[in-house]
């Protein structure tokens, strides 16, 4: 009879963790330039909210 769960390749090692990074480098740059569009909107005049 096989074994059927078996331990995960060395390459897995490598490839996840490299995912996950670029996933986040990904968010950041996404992050980034949407935080940049949002404070040139407050800068030109959105959110005039204070009281």
């Amino acid at each position: 009879m096989t074994d059927i769960i078996q331990a995960p390749t060395a390459s897995h090692v490598v490839y996840i963790p490299f995912v996950l990074v670029i996933g986040i480098v990904i968010g950041f740059v996404i992050g980034r330039k949407a935080g940049i569009k949002q404070g040139k909107a407050e800068f030109i005049g959105g959110n005039d909210e204070e009281v």
